[in-house]
C-alpha cells in the first residue's frame, strides 16, 4: 500500500538546502520519533513534495492516489492555463453534494524548504501553510469514517492550487462545482481558533514616467521620484476606514524604486502597494482615487481587490480571533456556513523557519472532527 510505505521514511536524514540556509545534515526524528501515526506520516510526505505555486502537480498526483486508496471517489478539476495543474474534489460513493466540505490549498510560497523535526516542531515549506491543515483535515475525516460517525453524503474534500497567487484554483472550483454544501470548513493556520473574519486585500502598482536631465538643471527634466514620493505621502496621509470588528485598514508600500543615478533627474519610478482593507473595496477605490488621481505621467494598475470576509465562529469549545491576512474564502461562492480553522500560526508562515508543532496538528484533528459533527 502506498501509505504504509511512507512509515518507513520517518527516520532519515537530509541536507537542508534552500536559499539563505547553511547546508547541514539534520536528523528528522527527535521527541516524536516513536510516533508512526498516519497524521505525522501524511504531513511528512506532503512537505517532502515541493509544491510552489504553479508547480503543484506532483503533490496533487500524490493526494489523488492517496484519496483513491482510502476509498473515495476522486474528480479532478483542470485549470484552463495549459499547464496541467488541477484541483481535487473527493467524496464517498456517488453523492457529490454533501453537508460539509473540507477545503485547503496545496500550493506554497517559494523557496522550497525540506522536512525536518526539532523537538515537537515539524519544519519545512508548507508545514504550517497549509499542508498541516490538509493532513489534519484528512486524518479527522478518515477517523470519523472508521468510527461510523460519517457516511456517504456527509463530507467531501476540495484541495485547490494557486491560493498564494490570487486564488485561480478556488475560482475554477467555484465555477465548476457550484453550491453543493451546507457548511464549508476552510483550512489555514489559525492556531486552532475560529476566525471571526479577515480583512480584504487591495493591491495596485503605480508607475511614473519622467524625463531625465542633469541634476544641476532640474527644470529641463520631469522628476519621476518627486511625483512618486508625493503620491506615497498622499496614501499614508489618507483617512482610512476602521471597522469595529476587523480594526484598522493597513497600507503597505512594499516595493519602491526609481531613478538611474544620484546626479540624474529620475526618468522613471514605481511602487507596489498592498492595502489590507477593513471596509468594502468601493470605499478603498474612492480613497485611492483621491490620493493618486488621474494625472499626467502617472500610470495606475489595479492588481487585485477583495472585500473583507466575515465568518461563522460561534461554536462551543472554540476560541476566536480576527485574521489580518487574506484567504481564498471569498472565491468560493454559495449560501453556506463558513469556518476558517487550522493548526499552526500565521506568524511563521512564509518564513525561512516555517513550522507547526505535532501537538497543534493533533489538536486540529480533534477540532476538525468537532466542527464536522457539529455541522451535520
Amino acid at each position: 500500500m502506498l501509505f504504509k510505505r511512507l512509515l518507513a521514511l520517518t527516520a532519515l536524514t537530509v541536507p537542508i538546502v534552500s536559499a539563505g540556509w547553511e547546508d547541514r545534515e539534520t536528523p528528522l526524528v527527535f521527541s516524536i520519533e516513536q510516533d508512526e501515526s498516519e497524521l505525522l506520516s501524511l504531513e511528512k510526505k506532503l512537505i517532502e513534495i515541493p509544491s510552489v505555486s504553479k508547480e503543484e502537480t506532483l503533490v496533487a498526483d500524490f493526494l489523488k492516489g492517496y484519496l483513491e486508496e482510502k476509498g473515495l471517489t476522486v474528480e479532478t478539476i483542470p485549470l484552463d492555463d495549459g499547464t496541467g495543474r488541477y484541483n481535487i474534489y473527493a467524496y464517498q460513493g456517488t453523492t457529490r453534494a454533501t453537508k460539509v466540505l473540507l477545503t485547503a490549498h496545496i500550493d506554497t510560497v517559494p523557496p522550497y524548504i525540506p522536512f525536518y523535526v526539532e523537538g515537537d516542531r515539524i519544519y519545512g515549506r508548507g508545514s504550517n501553510d497549509c499542508k498541516g491543515s490538509i493532513a489534519s483535515q484528512l486524518t479527522a475525516l478518515f477517523e470519523l469514517q472508521e468510527s461510523g460517525a460519517v457516511k456517504e453524503g456527509d463530507v467531501s474534500v476540495l484541495l485547490v492550487v494557486g491560493e498564494e497567487i490570487g486564488g485561480d484554483g478556488m475560482h475554477k472550483a467555484s465555477a465548476t462545482l457550484g453550491d453543493l454544501w451546507d457548511t464549508v470548513i476552510f483550512g489555514e493556520p489559525t492556531e486552532n481558533k475560529l476566525a471571526v473574519g479577515h480583512k480584504g486585500i487591495y493591491m495596485f502598482k503605480v508607475k511614473v514616467t519622467g524625463k531625465a536631465a542633469h541634476s544641476g538643471y532640474p527644470e529641463l527634466g520631469i522628476d519621476a521620484n518627486r511625483i512618486m514620493i508625493k503620491l506615497a505621502a498622499n496614501l499614508y496621509a489618507a483617512d482610512w476606514p476602521i471597522s469595529e470588528t476587523l480594526g484598522e485598514t493597513n497600507v503597505n508600500i512594499g516595493t519602491f524604486s526609481g531613478g538611474v543615478a544620484g546626479n540624474v533627474v529620475s526618468p522613471y519610478a514605481e511602487f507596489t502597494t498592498v492595502i489590507r482593507n477593513s471596509a468594502d473595496s468601493e470605499t478603498i477605490d474612492a480613497i485611492v482615487g483621491n490620493a493618486i488621481g488621474d494625472q499626467e505621467h502617472v500610470d495606475f494598475e489595479l492588481v487585485q481587490k477583495n472585500d473583507p470576509v466575515y465568518l461563522n465562529y460561534k461554536v462551543p469549545g472554540f476560541d476566536s480571533f480576527i485574521a489580518s491576512y487574506s484567504t481564498d474564502v471569498p472565491f468560493l461562492n454559495g449560501n453556506f456556513t463558513r469556518y476558517l480553522y487550522g493548526p499552526g500560526s500565521i506568524l511563521v508562515a512564509h518564513s525561512d523557519h516555517e513550522y507547526v508543532t505535532f501537538d497543534s496538528l493533533k489538536t486540529a484533528v480533534e477540532g476538525y472532527k468537532t466542527l464536522i459533527t457539529y455541522s451535520l
